[in-house]
């Protein structure tokens, strides 16, 4: 089963995008999403990077979420702020947990917990 497959039995709706460009015509197109789980592994570092910068841009309310077999490699400035890397392989019920507290997490709180 794949990760969509596990997050589904646990009631997480999910969209999937084979490559960057098609998650971009997705955010553009879909006004529902509201976490942006981007796996840094596959070979588009950059690129992914990039998406997860133009589509908080676009939407400042987006939550990301990174997953990287190597989250040490991700420069902090790479990332977008308060986006949580999730140290691949992982449990699908990692990976909800992490999307549960980003969901539930109210603005305020957000800026109060990345406020180093």
């Amino acid at each position: 089963m794949t990760t969509s497959d596990h997050l589904a039995g646990y009631g997480v709706e999910i969209i999937t995008a084979g490559t960057v460009e098609e998650a971009r015509d997705l955010l553009r197109t879909n006004r529902r999403i509201s976490v942006l789980v981007i796996d840094t592994d596959l070979g588009q570092v950059d690129d992914s990077l990039s998406l997860a910068k133009s589509a908080r841009v676009s939407d400042p309310d987006l939550k990301v979420i990174y997953t990287s077999r190597m989250p040490f490699r991700l420069r902090e400035t790479e990332k977008v702020s308060g986006a949580p890397c999730v140290r691949t392989p992982y449990r699908p019920h990692q990976l909800v947990g992490v999307i549960s507290q980003l969901v539930r997490r109210h603005p305020a709180e957000e800026v109060e917990a990345y406020a180093a």
